[in-house]
C-alpha cells in the first residue's frame, strides 16, 4: 500500500492570536487559501461575486506537488471518486509524429504518496468548498467586492461590496482573478489585464458517444493526456466523465 501524506489537523488558537480573515473570490485559489488559513486556526470568511458556486470551466490536471497539498489538507478521500487515472502524457507533432512522453504510473513511484490525476474543475471546487465549510469557513455569495479600505493605523481592513455592504477584518486576501479589482486597490492605480495574444477554447465531449466511434474509443478506454503541437497553436485532450478538449 502506498504511503499516505500526513493530514494536517486544525490548530486551536486563543482569541488574541486568531485573525479575522476575508478572502475575496471562491475559485480554486480563494478556497485553497481559506482551507490553509482555517487549518492554521484563524476565522475565515470567503466573499464570492457570483450568486452561487456552480459548475464552471473544464478540466484540470493535479500533479504530484499539488496532490501532496490537497492530501495534506485532508481532501484525499473526498477527491477519490472524481479522479481519472491517466496512464501517459504524450506530446505529439501536429502531423501525428511522437515528440516525447511521460509514464505517469512510473513517475509516481519516485514520489511516494503523490499522484497524477485529472478532474473536472467543478468537482475539485466542490470538494474544496465542502472541506472549507467543514473547517468552519463562512461563504457569502452575491458579494462583489469593489474596494478595500485600510484603517489609518493599518490594523483593520474593510471590504466594500458594490451594493454598499461592508465587512471588517484583520486581513484581506485577494483571489478575485485577472479581472478583479483588488490589485488596483492595492496599487492605487489602474492595472488592467495585459493581452498576450493567446486565446484558449474549451469544449466537452460525451465519452459515451466517443466509445461508439472506432477511432475515438481508445482515447476513452485507455485514458491518457495528449498534446498535439503545431505552428502557433496546440490542442490537448484529457479525460474525466466527459472528455475535455483544450485548444488554442
Amino acid at each position: 500500500m502506498a504511503p499516505r501524506i500526513h493530514i494536517k489537523q486544525q490548530q486551536t488558537r486563543s482569541k488574541a492570536c486568531q485573525l479575522e480573515i476575508l478572502i475575496v473570490g471562491a475559485g480554486l485559489a480563494g478556497l485553497g487559501s481559506a482551507i490553509a488559513c482555517a487549518l492554521a486556526g484563524h476565522q475565515v470568511h470567503v466573499l464570492e461575486a457570483t450568486r452561487e458556486i456552480k459548475e464552471v470551466g473544464a478540466g484540470i490536471q493535479v500533479l504530484p506537488n499539488s496532490s501532496r497539498v490537497l492530501q495534506h489538507w485532508g481532501l484525499g478521500d473526498a477527491l477519490a471518486p472524481h479522479m481519472t487515472f491517466p496512464r501517459m502524457c504524450n506530446f505529439i507533432g501536429w502531423k501525428g509524429n511522437p515528440i516525447s512522453q511521460l509514464d505517469f504510473h512510473e513517475s509516481e513511484k519516485k514520489y511516494p504518496g503523490t499522484w497524477y490525476r485529472d478532474f473536472h474543475r467543478a468537482d475539485l471546487q466542490r470538494c474544496l468548498v465542502d472541506r472549507a465549510l467543514e473547517l468552519g469557513v463562512r461563504v457569502t455569495c452575491n458579494a462583489r467586492i469593489e474596494d478595500v479600505q485600510v484603517s489609518a493605523d493599518g490594523a483593520m481592513a474593510t471590504a466594500i461590496a458594490a451594493d454598499g455592504r461592508r465587512w471588517e477584518s484583520d486581513l484581506v486576501i485577494g483571489a478575485d482573478g485577472v479581472f478583479g479589482k483588488l490589485t488596483e486597490c492595492l496599487l492605487g492605480r489602474s492595472d488592467p489585464p495585459v493581452k498576450t495574444g493567446d486565446l484558449a477554447y474549451r469544449l466537452l465531449l460525451s465519452t459515451e458517444e466517443m466509445r461508439k466511434d472506432a477511432e475515438l474509443a481508445p482515447f476513452v478506454n485507455d485514458p491518457q493526456v495528449n498534446y498535439w503541437l503545431g505552428p502557433d497553436a496546440h490542442a490537448g485532450m484529457c479525460l474525466r466523465d466527459r472528455v475535455i478538449v483544450l485548444a488554442n
